[in-house]
Order: structure tokens, then sequence, then C-alpha cells
């Protein structure tokens, strides 16, 4: 059953009409410069004052690092791909949850700022984010290393657990995907059917978001949308679902595609649930967070139990 915190949320979402800037592309392109503010680019206050964070810069892009404030006790370090339709800098929940985990299990946290998109494609994004991760990543066991991804992020964690793969370089220890966007085209009859339920996402923005990162590629490309994609050789994925989220048959996709290239994909539908959930300050997410730490601490290829910080269990979640 739906919390009541879910709930109200839901009722804020569609009474500030959050569906707005993915309804049409129209208000996509008008909302733009409020979405692509540079100060949504920059660790909030909050964030700051709570953890240590560190900044370098990525082909003239700020990739920003969490750690607890005594330094990391645990030897995972986490990067993840921000969604937002490649249009979008980081939202307040991207923060707030990368403070969550760090505070959960004393690992050192990074986000990329990629290019954003129309005014850049996925000429310009894929390559930033492969760079930010062997950079920041390089000092790390590949077993310590996880890709994180949510929503456009997904098709860039994919992206770049498949390129490390033809590459012949390590995979990380694991893939996390929360409400992946894998199918750049957006098409999926189950997502039109779920739009009118959805209080965030929109078919038709996405659409759009899409085409801009495509730049002029064919939408069905392996290389734009990893829903064509082979993903043999891949690391271990969990994948969050809701569904009242438009790419919930993306988040099919993902474990169809693990099973017929054998690569374990852990799925987790909650009915109900929104896009992006897990992020959120409702129950639900705090459920989802506990699945998600049990996943990669058990993942196949995953070190022992206590290796995170040498206790086999979380700290205590205070964000």
């Amino acid at each position: 059953m739906t919390s009541w915190r879910a709930r109200a949320l839901f009722a804020r979402m569609w009474l500030r009409q959050n569906k707005r800037f993915y309804a049409d592309p129209s208000a996509m392109r008008d909302g733009l410069p409020r979405h692509q503010e540079p100060k949504r680019s920059r660790p909030p206050r909050r964030i700051t004052a709570k953890y240590q964070v560190t900044c370098e810069e990525v082909d003239g892009r700020p990739v920003y690092t969490l750690t607890p404030p005594g330094g990391p006790s645990s030897p995972w370090h986490i990067f993840h791909m921000h969604g937002g339709g490649f249009v979008e800098a980081p939202e307040p929940h991207h923060w707030r949850f990368a403070g969550r985990i760090v505070a959960r299990t004393g690992c050192t946290y990074t986000l990329p700022m990629y290019p954003l998109a129309p005014e850049n494609d996925h000429r310009a994004i894929v390559p930033m984010v492969e760079r930010a991760y062997d950079r920041v990543t390089r000092a790390t066991a590949p077993g310590n290393r996880i890709v994180f991804g949510d929503s456009a992020g997904g098709t860039l964690a994919l992206t770049l657990a498949r390129h490390l793969h033809e590459r012949g370089q390590p995979q990380p220890r694991a893939l996390a995907l929360f409400s992946p966007w894998i199918d750049l085209a957006t098409d999926d009859p189950l997502s039109l059917t779920i739009d009118d339920r959805d209080p965030e996402l929109g078919v038709s923005g996405l659409k759009q978001a899409g085409r801009w990162y495509a730049g002029g590629r064919a939408l069905d490309d392996p290389h734009i949308s990893p829903a064509f994609a082979d993903l043999t050789g891949l690391a271990p994925a969990v994948v969050f679902i809701g569904h009242r989220d438009i790419l919930l048959p993306d988040a099919r996709r993902v474990a169809e595609l693990g099973d017929a290239a054998g690569v374990p994909v852990e799925l987790h539908e909650y009915p109900g649930m929104m896009h992006n959930w897990i992020m959120k300050r409702i129950p639900e997410a705090g459920q989802a967070t506990d699945e998600l730490l049990h996943f990669l601490r058990t993942v196949p290829t995953a070190l022992p139990a206590n290796s995170e910080g040498g206790t086999g269990h979380d700290r205590a979640d205070n964000s």
C-alpha cells in the first residue's frame, strides 16, 4: 500500500505542475534556462556543511566528490550519472540521495556535471563522463567501483559499462539503475498508457530530449539507446522502477537484455511509485535504499559483506 507521505508528494507534484516541463517540446525549450542554471550544478550548502566536498574539472566541467567528514571508511567509490533527460542539471534530491548513501556506507561518491543538451549531444556528453570515470576511480580497485545512473543517467551508465567491456577494461563491482531511460524513442505502448498517471515525466518532452542527445543518429542505434545493445560481459545490475513511471518498459528491458546476455539483473518494481522515488523523502525510498545496499554487498562479484567499513552493518541514516 502506498504510504500517505508518498500520496501527499504526488498531490504536491500535480498541484505544482511538475510534469509541465516534459509535457511538450515547446515548454521544455522555454524552461531550459531555469533547468540549466549554473547554481544547480553546485552542491547545496546543506551538503557542503555536512560532508567533505572536492571538485576537479574534466573537459572544463566540474566533477564533485563527497566523502564523510572524517574521510571514507569504505573502499567503495560510487560514480553517479544524474538524470534529467540530458537537459537538466541535478535536482536537490540527487544531492540528498548522495549524502544519504555516503552517511550509510562511509563511501566516496562522485557526480560529474556533464554538458547538457541541446547545446551538446552524445558526442560531447559520453566522452566527458568516461574521462571523469577514468580519472576519479583510477586509484580504486575495480571490485570497489560502483556505477549509478538514474533516468537519462541509465543510458550513460550502460554506455560506460559497454565501452569498458569493448576496450577490455574491468567492469565495476555493480551497476545500479534508478528509473532508467534506455530507449530514447520513448514509444513503447505501455509508456503511452502510463503517461496520464505519471506526475513528472511526459512522453512528448522525452522524445524531444532524446532527439537532442542523439544529434542526428537513429534513436534505435545501440550507441544511442542501450535498449538495442548487447550487454554481454557487463557487471551485475540492480534496477528500481515504479508503476507510475513512463519508463517502466525501459526498466523491464534491462532485465530482458540481462537475461539474453547472461548478466544478473535484479529488478525491483514498486506499484504506485513514480519516477526516481528512491531519492524522495518517503518510506518507500528507505525500503528501496535498504534493498539497494543489500544487493551491493551480496552481488556475485562483491567483496565480503563487512568490506564497507569493517562492521557489515549500515550506519544510521541521518539525512
